[in-house]
């Protein structure tokens, strides 16, 4: 696949890197930055624990010592970090659960990504996409962030830096 779908794919893992950032924001007002961190690695853990259940139940194990590998194990983890999920979102609209979601696919497309197309790279197209997908909340005050309208210095931040994945890149 084309270095072109790969940055495409991580500059929308960057905006959905900020939307995790406004959430954590969101719950840090309602609970506190630690509680909001808890949660969110909860959700992680979560995700990542069901969808490696779910790959070694469809037959493809995965690559970890046992009794790690096993799938009834990493589901029963997905299950205990999910329950404690609920438990610790209580109180609290259910849609914060989201938070650690979003960073399963950053995890793997990281751990995947960035050996494929370069970390310099990977890391200037997640950044660029951060900040595009931060200043469009910033704009509508997206879960009570300050609302700072888009404007074309603003604007000609976003598109310095995605200027900047291009120079990254390279011409080959």
């Amino acid at each position: 696949m084309s270095d072109a779908i790969w940055i495409a794919v991580v500059v929308s893992l960057g905006v959905t890197q900020a939307l995790q950032i406004a959430l954590l924001g969101a719950m840090n007002r309602a609970r506190g930055p630690a509680e909001a961190a808890y949660i969110s690695i909860l959700g992680t853990l979560a995700g990542l624990a069901l969808a490696l259940a779910i790959r070694g139940f469809l037959g493809s194990r995965p690559a970890l010592p046992e009794p790690l590998g096993h799938p009834a194990v990493t589901g029963a983890v997905a299950l205990a970090t999910g329950t404690l999920l609920a438990f610790a979102l209580r109180g609290l609209p259910a849609g914060y659960a989201v938070t650690g979601l979003t960073a399963v696919p950053y995890l793997l497309a990281a751990s995947y990504l960035a050996p494929k197309i370069g970390v310099g790279l990977f890391l200037g197209a997640l950044i660029a996409g951060q900040l595009g997908g931060g200043v469009v909340l910033d704009h509508f005050g997206v879960l009570g962030t300050a609302t700072r309208p888009i404007d074309i210095v603003r604007v000609l931040g976003v598109a310095a830096l995605l200027t900047g994945v291009v120079l990254v890149r390279g011409f080959r």
